[in-house]
């Protein structure tokens, strides 16, 4: 084929494609195609306001089921603010009446010590004064016992320095270093924690002279 056939073959070609361009570009719609198209979108509309729909009936589900939440929340917060306060005042109440407890207690053994001074007043007979005191000081150490008051055992023991306060130490042979040897002040537990240290003294091996 020569070069002129190749030439006229594609202006034939571009001429052919531009007539199928122009034919779709001019092409006539019939009624029915036309209504169709309508109805197309019509139906594509109607498929987007139902989406829209249920988009909104989502969020307002989401909005409602949130604002329950949040009522629910705050409902739980006001109970439980309620409840401090009932167990505040119950804690409250709680104390008075143990402390309540407790004085009346102590006002038995005040009465006894009373009575105990007043009699003292009319007799010289010591034995029976001491035997009246020593009756009082048990009674006031049961009173303390049944409260979780009890005292620290100390003499005998090794020191602790959470139980015992050193006050002084004592050269000697005859207790094991750091042992209390005497007590000067006796301490206390309330329950499980020290509520006062004894005051103790505290032996220390005797010291050997060099030779």
């Amino acid at each position: 084929m020569s070069e002129q056939e190749k030439n006229g073959e594609e202006l034939q070609k571009k001429e052919e494609k531009k007539e199928q361009i122009e034919n779709k570009t001019d092409k006539k719609f019939t009624k029915n195609e036309m209504l169709q198209m309508i109805k197309n979108s019509q139906e594509e509309i109607q498929r987007l306001e139902d989406e829209l729909n249920q988009a909104q009936r989502i969020v307002q589900e989401k909005e409602a089921l949130a604002k329950d939440y949040l009522d629910h929340l705050k409902r739980l917060q006001a109970d439980f603010e309620n409840y401090k306060k009932r167990e505040e005042k119950r804690r409250k109440e709680f104390l008075e009446f143990a402390n309540q407890e407790l004085l009346s207690k102590l006002l038995v053994v005040v009465d006894n010590l009373e009575r105990a001074i007043e009699s003292a007043k009319n007799t010289t007979n010591v034995e029976a004064i001491k035997e009246g005191i020593d009756k009082i000081l048990k009674e006031f150490h049961q009173i303390l016992n049944q409260e979780g008051v009890k005292p620290i055992n100390s003499i005998g023991s090794k020191f602790n320095p959470f139980q015992h306060e050193a006050m002084s130490v004592v050269e000697t042979d005859q207790f094991p270093e750091d042992t209390i040897t005497e007590e000067l002040r006796k301490g206390y537990y309330f329950k499980s924690k020290v509520l006062r240290p004894a005051m103790v003294k505290v032996a220390v091996s005797v010291k050997k002279e060099k030779k």
